[in-house]
């Protein structure tokens, strides 16, 4: 594959789970987008063929890195950065897509409400779908912190998921 071949097909697979993860980091989808256009142009300065077989934890790690940047900005600047919440279901039936949307705003809050390093796990594992040693590479640490740290994640939002479950069935 030629290096404009390989730019175009990370750029296919790995637009859309970059700027989720961007926007995490950023709270503002402008910011996210620029942090993936500005990785994708730090991409195309690199020798592509070289870094093919780590592809997707070097667009990470450098996607992670523009991210903060674009965050130190804006918590330079302003004070109140945009959230923009545009959802999208696929569910067929109306009272399925509530529930489900129910779960899925409460689920996407107890995440936001982790912290920013169990919150980068849990995104980079559940919506990038990163191995744990990818995880490891792209945010410069060791495979066995990932575990523990995203068991951590996991072990809050379940004790916080039933503690919410449990209030609701007493009500």
């Amino acid at each position: 594959m030629s290096p404009e071949e390989i730019i175009t097909g990370a750029l296919d697979r790995y637009e859309r789970p970059l700027i989720s993860y961007a926007k995490e980091i950023t709270g503002d989808l402008e910011s996210a987008r620029d942090a993936v256009q500005e990785t994708f142009l730090r991409l195309s300065r690199q020798d592509v063929a070289k870094l093919e077989p780590r592809l997707r934890p070097w667009l990470f790690l450098v996607c992670r890195n523009c991210a903060l940047d674009h965050r130190r900005k804006i918590l330079k600047f302003s004070a109140d950065p945009i959230e923009d919440n545009d959802q999208a279901s696929d569910d067929p039936a109306p009272d399925i897509r509530v529930i489900a949307n129910e779960e899925g705003n409460r689920l996407r809050e107890l995440v936001a409400g982790l912290p920013l390093q169990q919150r980068e796990l849990v995104k980079l594992k559940f919506e990038a779908g990163l191995s744990y040693r990818e995880m490891a590479e792209a945010l410069k640490t060791s495979v066995s912190t990932v575990g523990v740290q995203l068991h951590e994640a996991m072990l809050t939002l379940r004790r916080q998921w039933n503690r919410g479950t449990t209030e609701t069935a007493a009500s």
